[in-house]
């Protein structure tokens, strides 16, 4: 499938970029770039030549190291993060201890009312009845005995 054509400029800019050898050119620009080359072989040949003298010159430059003082030194002169950034990052982590605490109480909360367990509402149900309000709807939860003791202690004063 043969791609856009490739304009001359194009190829000229990715021959400085990527040097003179096509294949180390990004893959969607090659079959343009040897469709082109091939159209223009004069033009374009002594272009490709001269990048791939500079890739074989940087090719032979011996690789250089990091000078481990110098790296030191770099580090050292490097901008620290002022104390705004660090109270803020401080208030960030408060801020999401706090909402993991209150997600536990949440789930906490929603795992224990699994387990209430209904009242007797039968009782309730025939009082309704007997007093004519047996439409309104009934909602009973058990509770403890020492609460319902402390209830019938109050109701007695």
């Amino acid at each position: 499938m043969m791609g856009p054509e490739m304009p001359i400029g194009r190829f000229e800019d990715l021959a400085e970029i990527y040097g003179g050898e096509i294949a180390r050119w990004p893959e969607g620009e090659r079959e343009a770039a040897r469709a082109l080359l091939a159209a223009h072989p004069e033009r374009l040949s002594p272009r490709l030549a001269n990048a791939a003298q500079l890739d074989r010159l940087l090719d032979l430059a011996p690789a250089q190291s990091v000078d481990a003082a110098l790296l030191g030194r770099l580090i050292a002169a490097a901008p620290q993060a002022s104390g705004a950034a660090r109270r803020w990052i401080a208030g960030l982590g408060a801020a999401l201890g706090l909402s993991a605490a209150a997600f536990a109480g949440v789930l906490v909360g929603v795992s224990l009312a699994g387990h209430a367990q209904p009242a007797a509402v039968a009782p309730v149900v025939t009082a309704q009845i007997a007093m004519g309000r047996a439409d309104s709807p009934i909602t009973a939860v058990d509770v403890s005995t020492d609460l319902q003791d402390a209830l019938e202690e109050g109701s007695e004063l």
